[in-house]
């Protein structure tokens, strides 16, 4: 999974406001970026299932948003028009035909404009690249207080990491109930348990979850 920096675009510059706590600057550097899941179903009437890979290959924007004392970090925002492009493995790491990648991508549903992290800081905006650090700066500079799950309070946030410590989803508190998005899927999850369960496959470790607030 990476960036594969293109030729820029000429597109119009402008800063615009998402909430009180981050802008975002279209800076008009355009990037391919990979995204990766892996599915099992049967894709070709066969009465068996199977694994298959897919790499959606996405045309975003590089836009910088910037913490509540003006650190810069990278969101991407997808373009617009078909801008995706699925590429299909088997099992065993073999590209699928053109005719059988079609057939595949057919029956999926995806939602590649935005990331957990990007429903959760960013109001669903953005594809949002986060690690552990600049998770913590982030917290840091945006004014986040710790918390408790009881005491979890409309917008406060909620941080999962695995059994090795590192950040792997995030949700936040909304309408009452703790949402998140699963991955590139179209599926929000509305429950803490929802999150546990599809996130057990990524070894999700429920002790090192961090609750937070905003100040």
């Amino acid at each position: 999974m990476g960036i594969l920096y293109i030729p820029t675009l000429s597109i119009i510059v402008t800063v615009k406001s998402i909430n009180k706590i981050i802008e975002f600057y279209e800076t008009g550097r355009i990037s391919l970026f990979e995204i990766s899941e892996r599915y099992y179903y049967d894709f070709f009437n066969s009465n068996q299932s199977h694994w298959f890979f897919v790499s959606f290959i996405t045309g975003f924007q590089e836009c910088n948003v910037y913490t509540k004392k003006g650190t810069i970090l990278t969101a991407l925002q997808k373009l617009g028009g078909s801008t995706t492009f699925p590429i299909v493995f088997d099992v065993d790491g073999k590209r699928l035909s053109y005719e059988e990648t079609d057939k595949v991508v057919d029956d999926l549903v995806y939602n590649n404009s935005f990331n957990c992290h990007g429903f959760t800081f960013l109001n669903g905006k953005f594809w949002f690249l986060l690690d552990n650090q600049k998770v913590e700066l982030l917290i840091r500079e945006n004014d986040y207080i710790p918390c408790t799950l009881p005491m979890l309070q409309e917008d406060g946030i909620c941080l999962y990491y695995n059994y090795q410590s590192q950040l792997i989803h995030s949700a936040k508190m909304k309408d009452g109930v703790i949402q998140s998005k699963f991955g590139i899927n179209t599926i929000i999850t509305r429950t803490e348990q929802e999150i546990i369960d599809k996130y057990e496959v990524m070894h999700l470790d429920i002790s090192k979850t961090r609750y937070f607030n905003l100040k």
